[in-house]
Order: structure tokens, then C-alpha cells, then sequence
């Protein structure tokens, strides 16, 4: 009887792109050469491992997928399994016009196995487990901030709509005890918009509430060890405080991995987006892409740090003579990150009046 040859794809690389979905996933493989499988599974790390290993043994396996909503579960899935994955930002993926007009899940699995052997797959930051639940912390309190304005905004438009007058000139910042007594005893025409009153102002307590615990675990958080020697030295910066340094840490999550100050610069979105051809250049603004979470709260300090800084307002004063505040206030941004960067890297805390 002939002797079976064992299959072993020792000393060759199998590509695999994942588009990934709650139930399925859509799987592409490939080598060096060409497209070997493309198949619909259930979404399983382990059933894809099996496929991999049982038709393509002794290989090795490189598998990436697009970040969305799964996170890096399935990345750090695959890594306790051995199977080396990156996650790509679906922005960074050469894409063209034909597979953006004619976009389905089979296109995308082998667009991103196809840049994959390629090496054309920039790879984003993925942290380690505890700093990204740190994150999620983080950026919870920031929708409960938005959600608690919104509640505001509702409970505005209510009054105005209903024709109910307040003696307040303008909105408050800041809701009192004794201000949200007041809309509480306002009184109504009917019972059934002073029950739609009670409801808005309801809802707009309770979001105020889970946003003080929120704010109650982050100041928690920043006294971890992990935490403490950074947020002292970015605390030391003038309109940064507890809450916008953890925002910091958090979004940023290692400073060593921004070898310039325009890549960190990029990475928040404090950059315009340009358009050249030939010899026209076209700046269109600040970008749209950029930390989300992280932008507004260098904006937040940087407003600060103008009145509490002599040689930041002299720079946002000398900005302001040829553009408009708003922009200006970005310029000041930049420096705010070039500060942050220098202490947070030469771990030294910041001087006040310094001009650079």
C-alpha cells in the first residue's frame, strides 16, 4: 500500500481577510500567489482556527479584519491562540471606485487579504485590556455629559414651545438645586405638560446623577499606579485637570508610539485637509478625521490655558491678528500637544511662561 504524504505547509504564509458581522463572517485566504478559498462561517475564532490549521498545516497565519463594532476581542482571541492579527482602520483601506460602487461582503474580505499579503495594511494601535477598559470609562462619561446636554436643550425647547417664562436671562451652565426647584413649580395649563415637564426634568436628574458617578470612578482611576506619575505631570499643565488628563491618558495610551509631533497632531485631528494638484493648494479646514474625544478636550484646555499662561495668550494674541479666534485657538491647540508631548516623554512637569 502507498504511503499517504502528510499535508505541511511549513515555511509559507496563509493571508486571511475577515469582514466581520454579528452572526457570519466572510472569509478570504490567500498566499503570495493567488486566492486559495473564499466561504461564509459562523462568527468563531475557533472554527476558523480549525479550518486554517486542518487545511493548511505547519503554515504560518496572518489575519486581519477592520475595526468596528466587535473591537479587538477577536484580535486578542486569535493572539491567545497563536495566530498573529492586526486590525486595520476601513479609512486606511485601498479601495477602488469599482469596489466602493459595488460594496458587498465577499469585496471586502478579499480587498483586505489582497492588501494583506501586500504588506499595504497599516495595523492600528491596539491596548492592552485594562487600559481599554480604562477608555471605555472614560469615554462613558463623555456621552453622559452630551446626554445631559441634550437633556437641557429639551427641557428649553419644552418652555419656549408652551409659552412658559422663566425670570432667567439666558441659560445656566450650571443647574442649582434651586434653580431645577423652580421649573418644578412652574406653573402649567394643564396637567399633562406639567407631567411632561416633571418627565424631562426627571430624566434630566437622573443623567446628572450617573454622570457624577462617573466622574466619582474616573478621579478613582486616576490615582491607580498606572495612572498616578503621568497624571501629575500633565496636571501640572495650567487648564488641564483631573477629568481632561484622564481623557488624555486614556485616548493616547502610550505617547512612545508618536515618534513626531505631526503624527500626534494627526492622530487628534488638529491638522487642516488639503487639496493640491499641479500648482494649486487648497486648504479645506480643519480634518474630520481625528479622536473624536480627544479633540474637544485639547480645545477645552487650550481656551484655558490662554488666561493662565502669559506666553500662550502673547502666541494666541499674535494668531489673532491675522485669523479669526476659532482658528486661532487650533494654532494654540498644537502647541498645547507639543507641550504635553515634552512632559509626558522627558517626564519633567510644565513651566509657566515658556515661549517654543
Amino acid at each position: 500500500m502507498p504511503k499517504v504524504k502528510q499535508l505541511n505547509f511549513e515555511g509559507q504564509t496563509i493571508f486571511c481577510g475577515i469582514d466581520v458581522h454579528k452572526k457570519t463572517w466572510r472569509v478570504n485566504i490567500r498566499n503570495d500567489e493567488f486566492e486559495l478559498e473564499d466561504y461564509s462561517q459562523e462568527a468563531s475564532v475557533e472554527q476558523l482556527v480549525n479550518h486554517l490549521q486542518k487545511k493548511y498545516p505547519g503554515a504560518s497565519y496572518q489575519v486581519a479584519y477592520e475595526a468596528g463594532f466587535c473591537g479587538f476581542s477577536i484580535h486578542r482571541f486569535l493572539s491567545k491562540l497563536g495566530v498573529n492579527c492586526i486590525v486595520a482602520n476601513p479609512a486606511d483601506v485601498p479601495s477602488t471606485d469599482k469596489e466602493k460602487r459595488r460594496k458587498n461582503d465577499k469585496i471586502d474580505a478579499r480587498k483586505i487579504s489582497r492588501h494583506l499579503s501586500k504588506t499595504e495594511l497599516p495595523p492600528i494601535y491596539v491596548p492592552d485590556l485594562e487600559a481599554e477598559h480604562a477608555r471605555t470609562l472614560v469615554r462613558q462619561r463623555g456621552r453622559l455629559v452630551q446626554d445631559q446636554t441634550r437633556c437641557k436643550n429639551r427641557i428649553w425647547h419644552l418652555l419656549m414651545f408652551s409659552g412658559l417664562k422663566l425670570d432667567v436671562d439666558k441659560p445656566q451652565q450650571y443647574w442649582s438645586r434651586k434653580f431645577i426647584a423652580t421649573l418644578q413649580s412652574l406653573s402649567c395649563q394643564t396637567e399633562s405638560l406639567k407631567m411632561a415637564l416633571n418627565i424631562a426634568l426627571e430624566e434630566y436628574l437622573l443623567v446628572r446623577k450617573l454622570l457624577s458617578v462617573a466622574t466619582k470612578q474616573i478621579r478613582t482611576l486616576s490615582i491607580h499606579p498606572n495612572y498616578t506619575a503621568v497624571q501629575k505631570l500633565l496636571q501640572s499643565i495650567p487648564g488641564i485637570g483631573i477629568v481632561n488628563a484622564m481623557i488624555i491618558m486614556a485616548e493616547l495610551q502610550d505617547m512612545n508610539r508618536f515618534k513626531t509631533l505631526d503624527k500626534l497632531c494627526s492622530y487628534v485631528g488638529i491638522v487642516p485637509d488639503t487639496g493640491s494638484s499641479g500648482e494649486n493648494d487648497v486648504i479645506k479646514g480643519i480634518t474630520q478625521r481625528g479622536n473624536h474625544y480627544l479633540r474637544p478636550a485639547i480645545v477645552e484646555s487650550s481656551w484655558v490655558i490662554i488666561r493662565k499662561d502669559p506666553a500662550m495668550l502673547m502666541l494666541y494674541k499674535k494668531y489673532c491678528s491675522t485669523m479669526i479666534p476659532n482658528k486661532a485657538i487650533i494654532k494654540i491647540a498644537r502647541h498645547l500637544l507639543s507641550r504635553i508631548r515634552h512632559v509626558w516623554r522627558n517626564q519633567v512637569e510644565y513651566e509657566i511662561g515658556i515661549v517654543g
